[in-house]
């Protein structure tokens, strides 16, 4: 089990930066942004997107948050409420 967050975002993503604007401040999370285009991606994102199982998902949607427990969360709603709550642990 992981003990931090990961935001996986994609650049030039409006989601993705309003996500990233909205992370607070002083919550220890990992934020990790891969080019917008698939064939831009170097083999260690492709591998890293795949470890974590996100690249399908990536290729649909974006931003995407893996939780320390393993759960992965794709609505930016469901993301900005749980980050809110991790920042009040």
């Amino acid at each position: 089990m992981r003990n931090k967050p990961i935001l996986f975002s994609l650049e030039n993503c409006k989601r993705c930066e309003y996500i990233k604007e909205r992370i607070p401040k002083d919550l220890d999370i990992e934020v990790k942004t891969y080019p917008h285009d698939l064939r831009d991606w170097t083999p260690d994102q492709l591998a890293e997107a795949c470890y974590y199982e996100v690249y399908t998902d990536l290729q649909r949607t974006a931003p995407i948050l893996i939780l320390p427990d393993g759960r992965k969360i794709t609505s930016v709603i469901e993301i900005k409420k749980i980050l809110t709550t991790l920042k009040q642990q």
